[in-house]
């Protein structure tokens, strides 16, 4: 459901929502929905940011640390019985509490987080294929 919001911006921030509109080519409802949503996202999570990557899609990642993403996929790499955020904080060579932030971000939202985990895993495998594919005309 959509709930209308009137919302007064500054004109030095109504200047700059235009021209991001302009370069992105996003609807100012769009931009000012997104950014609500992950500043609120980030009250809950302050370990949690948000940036954009090379296809302009936004993702969660730690604050000075790796992607959301990357540490639930190194969760899931992990035999269940040995796995902790200590010692997966070894592996990734960040503190223990980036891990739990981690978690914590992912556990909230979960389909959005196996999504992306997905969306790798798919790339991964068909990049292996690709490579095995050149490998065996080199063989020939």
């Amino acid at each position: 459901m959509v709930a209308p919001t009137n919302v007064r911006f500054s004109e030095s921030v109504s200047e700059a929502l235009g021209r991001y509109v302009r370069m992105t080519g996003q609807t100012k409802s769009g931009v000012v929905n997104s950014a609500v949503e992950e500043w609120l996202r980030m009250q809950l999570h302050p370990r949690i940011r948000f940036v954009t990557i090379e296809t302009g899609e936004r993702r969660a990642t730690l604050t000075d640390g790796p992607q959301v993403w990357t540490v639930a996929e190194a969760w899931l790499s992990h035999d269940p019985a040995e796995r902790s955020p200590e010692s997966l904080a070894d592996t990734l060579g960040v503190p223990s509490g980036m891990i739990d932030a981690a978690l914590d971000y992912w556990a909230e939202h979960r389909a959005e987080i196996d999504g992306i985990v997905e969306r790798h895993r798919i790339a991964q495998d068909e990049a292996l294929a690709a490579w095995e594919r050149r490998r065996a005309i080199d063989a020939a």
